[in-house]
């Protein structure tokens, strides 16, 4: 590696108190780690592992008792942010966290949910994960069972993680296994609710609604938020702490975090804690709560799994050289141009361009066929740059991009009263 590209990268530093480590499991074993860098700051992006269900419903007489019912199926865990209906079938659902502690090392099971053969469990623990230590599920048989997909994320010794298993029987005694310790939970019927949107306040735009539970403290205001899409995958709400865009968007324009606005125009941001997840729903404001308060998203971070722009082949210039490449890959709504390629002793820089639609603006990508890279935004050139050691790649390389995640704007604008 070159030493501008070293120094680049050993200059990155952290927020404080933000070390989030990122475990990302798909297929059982095959992970997908990928850390986003830039000068001055580190961006690591939590890509959250598939969950396929979540919690039934509830039958609803009053604010309160919807509060209570998603308190108690929902737990407010992040993640856990589509309802499944009762017609997809009968959901079980861990009612009370579950809490287990050896020797200062403890570990929480704060939710559960299982539909058919699929069990999600979420899991808190201040334990050290070391290489290759899997969370194992055992059932009443003691048969072991590894997830078939998980994401993890924490910050300092502090981790919270979603698994996914595939269960064979019907069972409803399970047991978390990590390590030496074992924490056994059970599984009991939900209660059902007719709609989703009984829930509480919402609001709905392209085809995506979004419920909003507020719930006054003594100084701040806690709301928990919950959505249901007709395509696309959601995987976070507006918080500035959480975008990347300014890497291939820098010059965009709009409101980067969601707001609570009241009847004078006064408006007031969230208070981001120092370790988050991208799968945050709830959310706390500095505000006590008042007459005519309404929640104002700007937009939602949305995610396409399933999109890859075809290969393309480069060949490395040689040192000093630049090269045009000028070709331009799809990938769904969004385009990125190839604009050229360049060598600079033993590092590699390939100058790229994303075209965004007006209220659909790209956010994040994986950019595959390499190992490792950096990426910054030029703003002499107005490109995206990507930085490639010389050594991973040779002479001859393949680059494509997929699974990309866009801030999707829209009108989301949820009154409380």
């Amino acid at each position: 590696m070159t030493d501008k590209l070293k120094d680049m990268f050993n200059s990155i530093s952290l927020p404080e108190d933000l070390d989030e480590r990122i475990e990302l499991g798909f297929d059982r074993g095959r992970a997908y780690e990928s850390a986003q860098r830039r000068r001055f700051k580190r961006r690591v992006v939590a890509v959250a592992a598939t969950l396929t269900l979540i919690i039934g419903s509830i039958s609803i007489i009053g604010l309160d008792k919807v509060e209570a019912a998603i308190k108690q199926m929902l737990q407010y865990v992040p993640g856990y942010n589509v309802l499944v209906d009762k017609e997809e079938g009968e959901v079980l659902a861990l009612q009370e966290p579950v809490y287990h502690e050896v020797d200062g090392i403890f570990l929480r099971i704060t939710a559960a949910s299982k539909l058919d053969k699929n069990l999600t469990v979420t899991i808190e623990s201040n334990k050290n994960l070391i290489s290759k230590e899997e969370v194992l599920l055992k059932d009443e048989r003691s048969n072991i069972l590894a997830p078939s997909s998980w994401a993890v994320a924490g910050g300092g010794d502090f981790w919270q993680g979603n698994y996914h298993f595939e269960v064979k029987e019907d069972y409803v005694d399970y047991s978390i296994v990590l390590g030496n310790q074992e924490v056994s939970f059970t599984l009991e019927k939900t209660i059902e609710v007719d709609d989703f949107l009984q829930l509480g306040p919402h609001a709905q735009d392209k085809g995506i609604s979004i419920v909003a539970i507020k719930k006054p403290m003594e100084d701040k205001m806690k709301i928990s938020l919950l959505n249901r899409s007709e395509g696309e995958k959601i995987v976070g709400y507006p918080f500035e702490e959480n975008l990347y865009s300014s890497i291939w968007n820098p010059y965009t324009k709009l409101e980067k975090s969601m707001y609570l606005i009241d009847r004078e125009g006064s408006k007031t941001y969230p208070t981001i804690p120092s370790s988050f997840g991208s799968q945050m729903s709830d959310f706390y404001f500095p505000t006590t709560d008042k007459e005519g308060l309404k929640l104002v998203l700007p937009y939602v971070k949305v995610n396409y799994p399933n999109l890859k722009t075809e290969k393309v082949r480069i060949q490395t210039p040689k040192d000093g050289q630049v090269e045009r490449i000028n070709k331009t890959l799809v990938l769904g709504n969004i385009e990125i141009n190839l604009i050229d390629i360049r060598r600079d002793k033993d590092e590699i820089i390939v100058s790229l361009k994303a075209v965004s639609l007006e209220d659909e603006i790209l956010d994040d990508v994986r950019i595959r066929g390499i190992s490792g890279y950096g990426l910054t935004f030029n703003e002499d050139t107005g490109y995206t740059e990507l930085f490639i050691d010389r050594e991973e790649v040779g002479n001859r390389f393949s680059l494509y991009f997929e699974s990309p995640t866009t801030l999707l704007l829209g009108d989301w604008e949820i009154e409380f009263d």
